[in-house]
Formats: structure tokens, C-alpha cells, sequence
């Protein structure tokens, strides 16, 4: 079986050179990787052709006429793999040992070769300790309530696995645009009746490390002082207009999935980040996430009834006041323990 190891490259391609070295070490054969350049401005290009004549595996390098942005480049990587699945990591991601692959190949064929899954990873500064997502190597279902429930094991790209041929039947560019295509892509599927899936093993190393200074991320540009302050909202409604387009297109939306949208946005994902910014002392912009996010702001809250959006509201309040004043250490102890209670029991 050919697996694809899909990557979306832009810059940073000392980055992606040593992802590469961590692909070309692995036991398993049938490997071709698969690089989509959404016209990298340093010497990818050059390097990557280089590369191709002696490197281990066949290196299928794309470079697109122009700039198409996050989404349509996640796609495109996808779209070039000929394997018959597809593991998506990112230019600064690799593969956490020599079996990893040979490991989801075998996993795949035990599951009965499933539509769509995820895997753990952990961290290149300290790889003893398991970032989980999956409790489980285990097919967790299909439709919109495993949909719902997993919907966030999606927003990390590294480690998403499709079947290619599942992939292409939903693959749409509808949602380029959000940064999250990737959920949508994801829910849509599963909603559809594609089995999703999950693997404990830690397949993915995330953020190899290199020269630090190339590598850019959100912590470099939230609010630490109040002369920073503006009102934001974390991509999070993104999050919501993702959703909400994956039921509609999966044609089970009701009021009652909005809500259950809004209501795990309002109790998991947005407290969950007024207190990440609170961790990282950035309280100014902890409040400025708490104007952005009045649910009045998303054009789907008001399609909810009255009730549901009192409900909506409550929440809203509720765990504003607890991400605002709870002790971060608290949440820095027990952030972990509540992300696997939620995928437990959301």
C-alpha cells in the first residue's frame, strides 16, 4: 500500500529539510512524499530539486502559479498524493521514529481500512511526553454526533490521515479562506458516514527544532500590555461558520446542531483560550477575546430560538468569569486531564 506524506511548504525550508530526513529514515518501502510550494520567496525550489535525484523516496514537488493562501495549499498537497492514503504534516513537522509508517500501515489494514483518522504526536523539545488527542487505536464512528466530538482533533494538521479516494469526493474549496478547511473537510466526511478514526501511537513529531527566530506562531503578536489592546476573536467564530457550512453540507443541520455548536465553542474551545493568553500574561487580550466573542456577533446565533440563545448567553458569561479569574496554574496542571474528559464525554 502507497501512503502519500502530504506537506504544504511555504519558506522555512531548513524546516522542511529535516522533516525530510525523518521521512527518508523509515523501514517502510512504499512511501512517496508529496511537497505543494505556494510560492516560497526563499530557496525552496532550488533545494527541493536538488534533492530529488538522491533522495530515498520519490519526491513529487508542485510549485503553484501564485500564492493560494492556507487552505487551497493544504488541499493541493492532498490532491497531488497518488497513494492510497494520505498523512498530512506540516513544513516544520516530522515522522517520530523509523516504524512509524510501517506501524500506520498495519493499523490501517486492523481497522479495515477507514475513511479519515488522526494520531498523537509529541513535541521535538521534549519528546517523553505525549500530546493526546486519541485515548484509543480505534474506529470512533461515523455521522454528525462523532463529528461533533472530535471536530477539534482537527485543527492540529499534523497527523490527519484520508483515504485518498474519500478525500476527493469532498475535497471543495468552498471554505478556503477560514484557515480551517481542514475541520471542514474533516466533519463533512464523518458526517457523511465516512469512519473516523484514531491512532494512540505518537506517529508525529511537531515543531522540529532549527532556528527559532524563522519560526512564527500567535504568541508573538497577542496583546501583553493594554497600550496593545484591541478586540479579537481568535479565528474562533471561523470555527463556528466552518461547522455549521459542514452539517448544512452534509444535509443534518438543525437548530439543534447550532446549538450544540455554540454551546461547545462557549464551554471547551473559547475558555480554553482566554486562559491559554492568560498563561502566556497576555490578559489584555484575554479581554479583548471576551468582546470579540459576544455571541450576538455571529450571524448564526440568531438563527437559535429564544431559548437556546439564553442558554448561549449563560455560558458566554459564565465561563468568561471563570477564564478571567481562574488561577492559571490551575489550568496549566489540569488542561490535559480536561481536554480527555471532554473527548470522553462531549
Amino acid at each position: 500500500m502507497r501512503i502519500s506524506i502530504c506537506i504544504p511548504q511555504y519558506n522555512r525550508i531548513d524546516y522542511l529539510l529535516q522533516s525530510l530526513k525523518t521521512i527518508e529514515e523509515q523501514s517502510y518501502d512504499d512511501i512517496e512524499v508529496v511537497i505543494s510550494d505556494d510560492c516560497s520567496t526563499d530557496d525552496t525550489q532550488a533545494r527541493i530539486k536538488n534533492l530529488q535525484t538522491t533522495y530515498r523516496f520519490p519526491i513529487v514537488y508542485h510549485r503553484n502559479r501564485m500564492n493560494l493562501g492556507y487552505d487551497a495549499n493544504y488541499r493541493k498537497s492532498i490532491e497531488l498524493g497518488s497513494g492510497v492514503y494520505c498523512l498530512v504534516i506540516g513544513n516544520d513537522d516530522g515522522i517520530n521514529g523509523k516504524n512509524r509508517i510501517k506501524q500506520l500501515v498495519d493499523y490501517l489494514y486492523q481497522l479495515d481500512l477507514p475513511e479519515i483518522g488522526f494520531c498523537n504526536f509529541v513535541e521535538d523539545h521534549d519528546r517523553s511526553r505525549l500530546i493526546s488527542r486519541a485515548a484509543n487505536t480505534t474506529v470512533l464512528g461515523s455521522g454528525y454526533e462523532t463529528s461533533l466530538k472530535y471536530y477539534s482533533c482537527f485543527s492540529f494538521v499534523g497527523g490527519l490521515i484520508y483515504k485518498k479516494s474519500a478525500f476527493d469526493q469532498y475535497n471543495t474549496g468552498k471554505h478556503d479562506g477560514s484557515i480551517y478547511s481542514q475541520i471542514y473537510l474533516g466533519c463533512i466526511m464523518v458526517a457523511s458516514g465516512c469512519r473516523l478514526f484514531s491512532i494512540k501511537e505518537p506517529l508525529i513529531v511537531k515543531d522540529l527544532m532549527g532556528d527559532e527566530t524563522k519560526r512564527k506562531s500567535y504568541k508573538d503578536v497577542i496583546a501583553r500590555s493594554w497600550k496593545q489592546y484591541r478586540v479579537v476573536d481568535g479565528g474562533i467564530p471561523s470555527v463556528i461558520n466552518v461547522l455549521v457550512g459542514s452539517f448544512r453540507d452534509a444535509e443534518v443541520l438543525s437548530e439543534r446542531i447550532i446549538y450544540k455548536i455554540f454551546k461547545r465553542i462557549y464551554t471547551v474551545t473559547y475558555p480554553h483560550w482566554l486562559l491559554d493568553y492568560r498563561s502566556h500574561d497576555a490578559f489584555p487580550e484575554a479581554v479583548g477575546l471576551f468582546n470579540g466573542m459576544r455571541p450576538a456577533r455571529n450571524q448564526h446565533y440568531r438563527s437559535l430560538g429564544f431559548g437556546s440563545r439564553t442558554k448561549i448567553l449563560f455560558f458566554y458569561y459564565l465561563y468568561s468569569i471563570a477564564g478571567l479569574i481562574m488561577p492559571v496554574i490551575i489550568y496549566t496542571k489540569l488542561k490535559y486531564r480536561l481536554y480527555q474528559f471532554v473527548k470522553n464525554h462531549g
